[in-house]
């Protein structure tokens, strides 16, 4: 007995005669007669009461057109709930703890995945077991490793923030530079919150620091950072989304709170759906390696 015979039977139960429901369901007269007699050796029963030009369900067709409406329902149901179940496993959802990275990763993982639907935020507070516990997240970037005996948190992507100086700035004469030694004056930010900015927050008030951040909607960021001399600062993952000008320089930020290791933390019973995230996490990985050797190759510049 397949669901093939079931609806067979409904057909021919609702239309009460076999050469409509085989006209309905596009077979042969002779075929649709030679299944409803197997149906009914199957079932050791007769299911129609019949008569020259027509056929009735008896007492026992109608209790079984009972059931056969519930199995096929149920059917139906199963059909729908592994559908979804199907497009659940084709979409992933990412918190990002700063906009640097999202902007980075995102667009590159879906160039390298298109069929799988990316739904991405950044994530508030630090309770990242919790959100990953209740499937908010299907997986989150953290700026640090999570312990957990059910989490699993792998390296990612490094990220630093450096300073974006105007040509005629002092600071132009250092290698490195500190927020901590920074004078007065404004310093751009764009109003997008993130890892970055909290700890570029935090050091400003702990520290007492007298550089006035300036936050704003990001394109209005942009233009000052354009038109004016005022200070900025930028990440390595989010240069390819900014435009400075041919009149700045970067210099690296050596605060350690603004370097950072990025890492990618995930129920361990989660890991077969984010699976393509982690082999694009690694083929990063495997290029960020590549530009290392490639930099640390290139020929120092004579002196």
């Amino acid at each position: 007995m397949d669901s093939t015979q079931l609806e067979y039977f409904k057909v021919i139960a609702e239309t009460g005669s076999l050469t409509k429901a085989a006209k309905t369901l596009h077979i042969s007269q002779p075929a649709m007669s030679a299944m409803l007699k197997k149906f009914e050796e199957e079932l050791h029963v007769e299911l129609f009461d019949r008569s020259p030009n027509r056929i009735y369900l008896n007492k026992t067709g109608e209790l079984a057109l009972i059931h056969v409406n519930q199995i096929l329902r149920n059917i139906e149901q199963m059909k729908a709930d592994v559908l979804s179940a199907a497009k659940q496993n084709l979409s992933l959802s990412i918190g990002f703890c700063d906009p640097g990275v999202r902007w980075y990763s995102v667009p590159r993982f879906s160039l390298a995945y298109p069929e799988i639907k990316v739904n991405d935020e950044l994530y508030e507070g630090d309770n990242v077991v919790k959100l990953l516990s209740e499937r908010v997240y299907d997986l989150i970037v953290t700026p640090q490793k999570i312990l957990g005996t059910h989490i699993q948190s792998l390296p990612f992507l490094p990220d630093k923030v450096y300073l974006s100086v105007p040509s005629d700035s002092q600071l132009m004469r250092h290698k490195s530079i500190s927020l901590r030694n920074i004078p007065a004056q404004p310093l751009l930010y764009p109003q997008i919150g993130g890892y970055f900015l909290k700890q570029i927050e935090k050091i400003i008030v702990e520290d007492n620091l007298p550089v006035q951040l300036v936050k704003n909607e990001f394109n209005i960021t942009q233009h000052l950072i354009r038109t004016t001399n005022f200070l900025a600062t930028i990440s390595t993952l989010s240069m390819d989304l900014r435009n400075d000008g041919t009149h700045r320089s970067l210099i690296p930020m050596d605060d350690p709170e603004l370097n950072v290791m990025y890492y990618v933390s995930f129920l361990r019973s989660n890991r077969e759906k984010i699976q393509k995230f982690l082999q694009w996490r690694d083929s990063q990985i495997v290029e960020d390696k590549h530009e290392s050797i490639k930099t640390a190759e290139q020929p120092s510049a004579p002196l």
